[in-house]
């Protein structure tokens, strides 16, 4: 399964480089780190999963001795690393360009909110293609705005509150709960991304 993780990184190593590039500018520009990495995590883990979905691609991978648990499992965990490794840059990134450090509050809801979206965007994928998931967000966006509109004009400020209400917290308590929920969906969604993926005829 390493080696399959390794052809996720070897294959996009030109997406890698010139996203990384654009964060750092993101970063000099000053623009907020949080949803900078929240935003780059989500499109670098969908833009090296829609490489994949080519019928010859995944008539390759199949005809390789991998299960299609291990190839789904490879995907799951390349998300992790792109987590991971963005977390870090973002964190050295403010260090070295803006001299301060990236609260750990920060940081913590910028991975949970970008591993919880990636639980429903993985499945939907896996399922429908991730062409359709430009679709299904140009929905709930015209659902969120019509929400907005005509029910609860003041939404978008509520989420805000909530937001800065929930990063200022000082105790982990409700940070390790909040990561603990999140972690279980993410494995859930894992399980099955598997299952679809296992039914999917090549």
């Amino acid at each position: 399964m390493l080696q399959l993780i390794r052809k996720d990184f070897m294959l996009h190593r030109n997406i890698l480089v010139i996203l990384l590039g654009v964060l750092i500018l993101y970063l000099v520009l000053g623009a907020p780190p949080i949803w900078v990495g929240l935003v780059f995590i989500l499109v670098l883990s969908m833009s090296t999963f829609g490489n994949d979905e080519k019928v010859t691609i995944n008539l390759l991978l199949n005809s390789l001795p991998f299960t299609r648990k291990e190839i789904v499992s490879s995907k799951y965990l390349s998300v992790l690393i792109y987590t991971v490794v963005i977390t870090v840059l973002l964190y050295v990134g403010s260090l070295i360009i803006h001299g301060t450090n990236m609260e750990w509050q920060g940081i913590i809801f910028m991975t949970m909110l970008s591993l919880l979206s990636l639980s429903f965007m993985l499945p939907f994928a896996y399922q429908f293609a991730s062409k359709y998931l430009m679709i299904a967000f140009l929905v709930l966006s015209a659902v969120y705005f019509a929400v907005v509109t005509m029910f609860v004009p003041n939404l978008n400020d509520i989420i805000r509150e909530f937001v800065g209400t929930l990063v200022s917290l000082q105790s982990a308590i409700p940070y390790l709960m909040v990561c603990a929920v999140v972690l279980l969906v993410f494995a859930l969604s894992w399980v099955l991304s598997i299952r679809i993926y296992e039914k999917k005829v090549f």
